[in-house]
Order: C-alpha cells, then sequence, then structure tokens
C-alpha cells in the first residue's frame, strides 16, 4: 500500500528542495529562475536601448532631424515618392542675395538660347521669351550675373526630374544644402502650361528643373524652356552634378 502511495504522489517543484537540485523547472517559472537567462534579457535590453532609444522595443517610430515637412519649400517631386530624406541643418555659408526682381532687360521679340555647362557635358536650352518673359528675364539676368556658377542638382530623381538653383547647394558646401533656398526674392509666377520630356519650370525665383518625363505633377509650374540638345546630358545628372556655368545668347 505504502509503495503504491509513492507512486501517486505528484512532485512539487520547492525552491531550495532537494528535488530542485535535480529537476529545473519548466515554462515560465523555469525561464524567470534562471540567472543567466535574466541577464541575457536585461543586456539585450541595455544595448537596444543604447542603439535606438528604445524605440524598436516599445514600438516607437523617432523621426530625426526635427523637420516634419517631407517636401522641402520649392522642391518638385513625384507624389508617389518616399525618399525618407530629411533636410539637415547645415554650416553657415554666404550667399548671394538680391533686393528685389530685376528689372525687365530682355527683349520678347528675340530668341534666347542658355548653355548649361556641367561636368557630364552641355544642355541646350531655348527659353520662351513670348510665352513667358518675367521668368525667362528673370533666370537671364541671374545666369549672367553668375548665381548659378558651381551650384549643385541638389534634388534628382531618375526618370523624373532634375532640380538646382538653391545658392547654398554647392559642392564645396553639400552639408548646408537643404533644396529650400533662393535669391532673396519672389517671382510673380505666369502661367502654369504642359510639360514635356526635356521641358524646363521654375519651381522658385532661382530654383529651376527640368522634367524628365511627361508628368500632370508639373502643371502648377510655369514652363519657361525646352531642351534643344544634350537631353542625354540631363539624363545623366546625378544629385551633387555641378553646374559650372550658364551661357546666354541673344539672337
Amino acid at each position: 500500500m505504502a509503495r503504491q502511495q509513492t507512486k501517486r504522489r505528484s512532485k512539487r517543484y520547492h525552491a531550495g528542495s532537494a528535488y530542485a537540485v535535480h529537476v529545473k523547472p519548466t515554462g515560465v517559472l523555469g525561464f524567470l529562475s534562471s540567472a543567466r537567462m535574466i541577464q541575457v534579457v536585461f543586456l539585450f535590453m541595455a544595448l537596444a536601448l543604447a542603439a535606438g532609444g528604445g524605440a524598436a522595443i516599445f514600438g516607437r517610430s523617432t523621426l530625426f532631424g526635427g523637420n516634419s515637412s517631407d517636401n522641402p519649400a520649392g522642391f518638385v517631386k513625384p507624389e508617389d515618392e518616399d525618399s525618407g530624406e530629411t533636410p539637415q541643418p547645415g554650416a553657415t555659408v554666404e550667399v548671394r542675395q538680391y533686393a528685389a526682381p530685376p528689372a525687365m532687360s530682355i527683349d520678347p521679340q528675340k530668341r534666347y538660347i542658355a548653355t548649361i555647362k556641367t561636368q557630364e557635358g552641355d544642355i541646350e536650352v531655348e527659353l520662351f521669351a513670348v510665352e513667358a518673359p518675367q521668368t525667362v528675364n528673370n533666370f537671364v539676368f541671374l545666369a549672367r550675373d553668375g548665381f548659378y556658377d558651381g551650384l549643385t542638382f541638389h534634388q534628382v530623381q531618375a526618370t523624373f526630374s532634375a532640380q538646382a538653383g538653391d545658392p547654398a547647394c554647392t559642392a564645396a558646401n553639400a552639408s548646408a544644402c537643404r533644396g529650400d533656398g533662393g535669391p532673396g526674392y519672389e517671382l510673380t509666377q505666369e502661367a502654369p502650361g504642359n510639360f514635356q520630356e526635356g521641358v524646363l519650370g521654375m519651381a522658385n525665383a532661382s530654383q529651376f528643373f527640368i522634367a524628365l518625363t511627361n508628368s500632370e505633377q508639373f502643371a502648377a509650374y510655369t514652363p519657361f524652356g525646352r531642351i534643344l540638345s544634350g537631353l542625354d546630358v540631363a539624363e545623366s545628372v546625378a544629385k551633387g552634378t555641378e553646374i559650372q556655368t550658364i551661357e546666354i545668347q541673344e539672337q
């Protein structure tokens, strides 16, 4: 009878008992009772907190840079694109600024050709002096004054657009480039129009973009020129490609 009672009696875990020495508890109790596992867990949490501020552990996403806008002023980009980049404050640099828009100096009845010289080659553009005289006059003034010399294409989306004209975006001061700079004044926008591949549009008073595709997303901007030659050069432009100078011919 004593033997049968022994078989029916279930063994229970009691901390510090002889039974506990030979048989480790299972399940949650076993996990918590393992000093080594607790050390591993705390080490993992410490490393995760140090690397990511605890965001991964607690299910939070952290945005660095303090800028809630993903589209800097005057920046043309596809509606369905999320580059994940947030402009960061860079070093303070001196940029060329003007007190007011330039006075009218072009003759809309004449033909104006702009040659954008880059390290990748030349892009020859016919400007729309009749359709957008104020915009063309502004572009011609800035080009002749050397405003674009040394600036870079700071926003480029392959097969969509390439944009330049922020005075802070130079090869020497790439860290200061935010993509929202201008010449110090605002320019009244002229009539928007249709854009096709190779048409130039004005994003703000100095920033221009080259359309690399046909898209209705450009429709809110003023077209002021089209590429005559060098479309392949425009398509090869990358972020950081430098504009050596822009030459203007009046015919």
